[in-house]
């Protein structure tokens, strides 16, 4: 596109945390704007997102309910986990997928590069998978985890995602990316499945 639109404009002076706890940090920079008055910007840092979308040989996939307390919402979702610190993205989700959904997968394949999720207040980043050739475990989920479990048509989950029944951005991304990915290998589309 236009390289001197895309050089960073801001000049960043000074930087504090502000908080910090095991899963995210406020940071306070005081920066110099693009239109050069002086001023501050406030980021949060987390831990590393993971999100799978799980595949049957028949095109259903796994799908996880549970509370989400930030939103103050109950929330139908791919699986998905954040990585411990120096934790690869694939080793975390292989964990998260065990745990929460009691499922080991064979085939990994990923959907995504580096995913920003909230570029404008957070340096968080994403990473999609796809897993297939499923085989079932006990789940292990977390002490503060209370989860449902629900196995659907790939297509249905897509339909949820399309009227709003499932609102989180990491499973409609993936959601997508694993049609997008099913159709341009496979010539699969789910409004035949």
């Amino acid at each position: 596109m236009n390289g001197d639109l895309e050089r960073n404009p801001w000049t960043r002076k000074e930087s504090q945390i502000i908080y910090q706890n095991p899963w995210l940090t406020l940071r306070e920079d005081r920066v110099i704007r693009p239109n050069g008055r002086e001023g501050v910007y406030s980021v949060v840092e987390t831990r590393i997102a993971t999100g799978v979308v799980t595949l049957t040989p028949d095109y259903e996939t796994w799908l996880v309910g549970q509370y989400r307390y930030p939103t103050e919402s109950y929330s139908w979702e791919i699986i998905e986990g954040g990585a411990d610190e120096g934790e690869d993205p694939l080793t975390c989700i292989q964990r998260e997928l065990r745990e929460e959904a009691g499922l080991l997968a064979r085939q990994w394949t990923p959907l995504s590069d580096t995913i920003y999720l909230s570029n404008c207040i957070s340096s968080e980043v994403g990473y999609l998978f796809l897993a297939e050739d499923l085989v079932e475990t006990e789940p292990e989920p977390d002490e503060t985890e209370i989860l449902q479990l629900c196995r659907v048509p790939l297509g249905k989950a897509l339909a949820m995602a399309d009227q709003g029944e499932i609102s989180d951005a990491m499973s409609i991304m993936g959601l997508f990316m694993a049609e997008r990915y099913l159709w341009r290998t496979r010539g699969v589309g789910f409004r035949d499945v």
